[in-house]
């Protein structure tokens, strides 16, 4: 199917090419954070009943055993949770962990005096960057579709159990945002048959969130012009359209990041598919030359099956940024095409020789577009990103009813304790 295909060479020694490039300038220059992997319904961990036991810890209102009104299913952030978590078990509020504890338990205690209002549930997946020291530890992709597995299954499992008597608010932060923002962008398109659908959820609430479109307001007030550092396009979450609340502080780097900046975007997509087990370093370096070549091979693939592509403005680096989610799929739901070493081989003989002009051309419009891709990444040195982001990242959490701020933590609070009310 390949060899027909006269645009196939020419994609493989430009996609090869334009990897190599572009992904050697990134792994230098980006930080050690990666692009999400969504996944849909009901398969994967999380089931209500796993976790460890420890059910003294259930919060005394929490309802989500009893089909409350409203359940919250909330996705912590990296290092925040693990595969067989407790989905019911709440940890000790901590300044480093726990963060999505602060609008759970409060949500509970706020509500108290209507027993069977709220309920909540933690998401558990492993939530790691692929950092391990002794073994290789899930990546960060493999983490995400963890998480997104996990997550439909909780919501799979309460809608069987409860009926039409719950209601389900998605609460995720970081890379919880990520897992939550997956989830409810998929199951906005779902069919009305389905068992979870749209009708189902009250409203999701996305906390510094690496997909948040640019300017989109921050808990209904103007938001930071800027957007999520994996993507600042618009969203589309179809049926769940008007159901979506965003938090974001200003230079925190998850959610308002500058919009251009491509090639760290790339960076963070490829990241995502290694493991760094500290003391195997042979094992980045592998997975490394296993990325490029799957990039390689999956970035021909979506050239091939887009049969104006080289007409067409999309660029490579465009390309490499979507097939760096191993979740995306090239060549469209109907399609399972491959790509076998000897057709690389092909492809770039026939690159280098007969179909070198068609290379050429697109290589050189590659130019202006790249710049222009690029063109903000230097506002994370010269804006204070660098010192103010990774705090502004932290600082949504408080819940002190003596100080004189109205925190994000609170107003998501009562935001959800609105939601409940009006089921």
């Amino acid at each position: 199917m390949l060899r027909s295909s006269p645009a196939l060479p020419g994609l493989a020694r430009a996609a090869i090419t334009a990897t190599v490039l572009l992904l050697t300038v990134s792994a230098f220059g980006a930080p050690g954070l990666a692009a999400a992997a969504p996944d849909s319904g009901s398969a994967g961990s999380g089931s209500a009943g796993s976790g460890n036991g420890d059910t003294d810890r259930v919060d005394p209102n929490n309802y989500a055993a009893d089909c409350p009104d409203v359940m919250i299913v909330a996705v912590s952030g990296a290092t925040d949770s693990t595969a067989d978590r407790n989905p019911l078990a709440d940890e000790n509020r901590q300044l480093w962990s726990n963060w999505v504890g602060n609008v759970t338990v409060p949500t509970g205690e706020a509500n108290k005096d209507e027993p069977g209002t709220v309920g909540w549930m933690y998401v558990p997946y492993p939530s790691t960057y692929g950092l391990g020291l002794l073994q290789p530890v899930p990546t960060y992709q493999d983490s995400m579709a963890a998480g997104v597995a996990s997550m439909n299954r909780i919501l799979d499992e309460n809608k069987a159990k409860c009926g039409e008597d719950t209601k389900y608010v998605l609460l995720g932060y970081s890379v919880g945002a990520e897992v939550t923002e997956r989830v409810a962008r998929e199951l906005g398109h779902r069919d009305s048959n389905a068992l979870v659908t749209a009708d189902d959820i009250a409203g999701v609430a996305l906390i510094g969130d690496p997909y948040r479109p640019a300017g989109t307001p921050s808990l209904g007030e103007p938001g930071p012009p800027g957007g999520g550092f994996m993507s600042s396009e618009p969203a589309d979450y179809g049926a769940l359209a008007g159901k979506i609340t965003y938090a974001c502080r200003p230079y925190d780097i998850a959610c308002d990041a500058p919009q251009e900046i491509a090639v760290l975007e790339l960076a963070l997509g490829v990241l995502g598919q290694l493991h760094f087990t500290l003391l195997n370093p042979g094992q980045t370096v592998s997975d490394f030359a296993n990325a490029v070549t799957n990039m390689a091979a999956r970035a021909i693939v979506h050239i091939v099956t887009h049969d104006d592509w080289f007409a067409s403005d999309e660029s490579f680096l465009d390309v490499l940024r979507k097939v760096a989610d191993r979740t995306y799929d090239p060549d469209g739901p109907d399609r399972n095409m491959q790509v076998s070493q000897e057709q690389m081989v092909e492809a770039l003989n026939w690159a280098m020789g007969p179909g070198s002009d068609v290379v050429k051309a697109k290589l050189a419009a590659e130019g202006p577009g790249f710049v222009e891709d690029n063109r903000d990444i230097f506002e994370l040195v010269i804006k204070p990103y660098i010192f103010l982001g990774f705090i502004q990242h932290l600082f949504y959490w408080n819940n002190n009813p003596n100080d004189p701020w109205y925190w994000e933590s609170e107003k998501i609070v009562d935001w959800i304790t609105a939601l409940a009310h009006q089921q």
